[in-house]
This record gives C-alpha cells, sequence and structure tokens, in this order.
C-alpha cells in the first residue's frame, strides 16, 4: 500500500492544534472546499472521540469515516473507505494518522496517509497518489494558517 507523509512546523501548542484536527464540526471554519472535501456531516457520536463516525462528501467522492485512535494531544488517526465519483469509480481504503510532537515554540504535525486504490483505480494510481499529495499539503497549509493567524 502506498503511504505518503507530510510534515508541517505549526507555530502554536500542541493542544491548539489537536483540537483542531479533531473538531470534526468545525473544518469549516479553516478549510476551505475542494475537488476533494465537500464538508463533514453526519457526525456521531457527540463529544469527538474514539470511534466517532462522519461523512466527507466532496465532488471525487464520498467518506465514510471513523476515528481509530485518540490520544490527545499526541495522536489521532482516522479510517476513511472513499467510493469515488467521476468516469473513473471505485474504492479506495485510506488511513490518515496525525502526531503531535511539541517544541519550544513549534508543534511538529505529521500526517502519516495510507492508501489502497482497488479494482481499476489500482490503473490510476499516479494520478491518485498526485491528488491526495496535493490534498494533504493544501490541508496542514490550511491548518497552520488557522493556527497561526489567530
Amino acid at each position: 500500500m502506498p503511504r505518503l507523509t507530510f510534515v508541517a512546523e505549526i507555530e502554536g501548542p500542541a493542544e491548539e492544534i489537536f483540537a483542531a484536527i479533531a473538531d470534526l464540526t468545525g473544518y469549516h471554519r479553516w478549510l476551505d472546499g475542494s475537488n476533494s472535501f465537500g464538508g463533514i456531516t453526519e457526525i456521531s457520536p457527540l463529544p469527538i472521540g474514539l470511534g466517532t463516525t462522519y461523512v466527507d462528501a466532496g465532488p471525487a467522492g464520498t467518506r465514510h469515516g471513523s476515528i481509530v485512535a485518540y490520544e490527545p494531544p499526541k495522536k489521532i488517526a482516522f479510517h476513511q473507505p472513499m467510493r469515488t465519483s467521476g468516469p473513473l469509480r471505485g474504492n479506495i481504503d485510506i488511513d490518515v494518522c496525525c502526531t503531535l510532537e511539541p517544541g519550544e515554540r513549534t508543534t511538529r504535525v505529521t500526517r502519516d496517509v495510507t492508501i489502497a486504490p482497488r479494482g481499476i483505480l489500482i490503473l490510476a494510481q499516479p494520478l491518485v497518489m498526485s491528488a491526495f499529495r496535493r490534498e494533504n499539503e493544501r490541508l496542514l497549509l490550511a491548518l497552520k494558517r488557522h493556527v497561526e493567524g489567530g
């Protein structure tokens, strides 16, 4: 399974950054919609924690996700299988693990993404990987701007 790793140094406490990542109800405040991200809905149960489920439906497809690790403020992980839409319909199994390492003034956020395309999407894996790379870089930049911009 292909794995992508993204790292950002964000000026701010790990607690604040973790809270932004874990607050599925508040992503709209800092992450604009894109071809991949349409908004998070159907969040259950509240408060958010281990076992919380959600739906993220964007133009590229729908993810039915769940929180599979929840260790504030150090680690949060999501399992979010995706059914793609458009001409290349198929399934992608997605695991995302965010780890936070506090430093003196910054927190290192590492986002490990494991992607397992199924069916015809295996043939389009370079395109799939490129799209995931762009979206995850965009997400970390938006998170950094949100936390550092106050």
